[in-house]
């Protein structure tokens, strides 16, 4: 059976990946309630008593699921690194494992890789039978390791937070909001998901879940077409590309 990988949700409102092997079931963030978070694990046919849950930093929309979700399944596994233990257990009440930076969950082999946000922040790699999947969000820059330890996977699902113009004309925003999302500390444009994109692609990967789209300064539609151009213009083609929403859960995609 293969590695398979599904976002649950995503967007400023609430995250939440799943990843299985068929064997072992792990979530990225708990960023929804529990009651959804439970009818999405229903959907796919996972045990919420069973699973884990990998947090990649402390932010509300990643963990504000997480306390009512431990008290309801005490079998539920909750893991962190070191960084964001303190964060994790301060915002949510509850206390995190801290693993290292490659640990094993049942079948799972996971890789934390350090990303640059405004709080300790990872994203993961994620390895079973030779196959893997890699989840990167929050990021204001991928860096050349990050690049090389998602280069090979089956599945990326990596942030496309927002248009550029967009952010740029949105009255609602004060300029040092806007400042800090396009900062290296903040979130990834477009355009750069779509550079990330482009070298990923070349070196492997054929399919990109984008992420954490902001409902006011993006569209799924600018995102994907983005990317397709980077893609196109690197002079890759036959890559998927689908953009993670933050109502509706994406199809469960399998690296074979």
């Amino acid at each position: 059976m293969g590695l398979k990988i599904c976002s649950f949700a995503s967007g400023s409102k609430g995250n939440c990946c799943y990843i299985s092997d068929g064997e072992t079931d792990l979530l990225i963030d708990l960023g929804i309630s529990a009651l959804a978070a439970e009818r999405c694990l229903k959907a796919v046919g996972a045990n919420p008593d069973r699973i884990a849950v990998a947090i990649t930093h402390a932010h509300s929309d990643h963990i504000g699921g997480l306390k009512v979700f431990c008290k309801k399944h005490a079998g539920a596994t909750l893991l962190c690194q070191r960084e964001c233990a303190t964060g994790i257990n301060y915002f949510s009440g509850v206390r995190p494992t801290v693993v290292e930076r490659v640990f094993s969950v049942g079948t799972l082999t996971v890789r934390a890789l350090p990303v640059s946000h405004d709080v300790p922040c990872f994203g993961y790699v994620v390895e079973s039978g030779g196959r893997s999947v890699a989840v990167m969000t929050d990021v204001g820059v991928v860096t050349a390791d990050a690049l090389g330890a998602m280069c090979g996977c089956g599945v990326v699902m990596i942030e496309a937070n927002h248009d550029p113009d967009k952010l740029r004309a949105n009255p609602k925003y004060t300029p040092v909001l806007k400042a800090r999302i396009s900062s290296d500390r903040g979130h990834l444009s477009n355009g750069d998901c779509a550079s990330a994109c482009a070298y990923l692609a070349k070196n492997g990967v054929r399919s990109f879940i984008l992420a954490h789209l902001s409902e006011e300064n993006n569209e799924p539609e600018l995102a994907v077409a983005a990317v397709k151009r980077g893609l196109e213009s690197s002079g890759v083609a036959g890559a998927r590309v689908i953009a993670a929403t933050q109502n509706s859960m994406t199809g469960l995609y399998e690296v074979c």
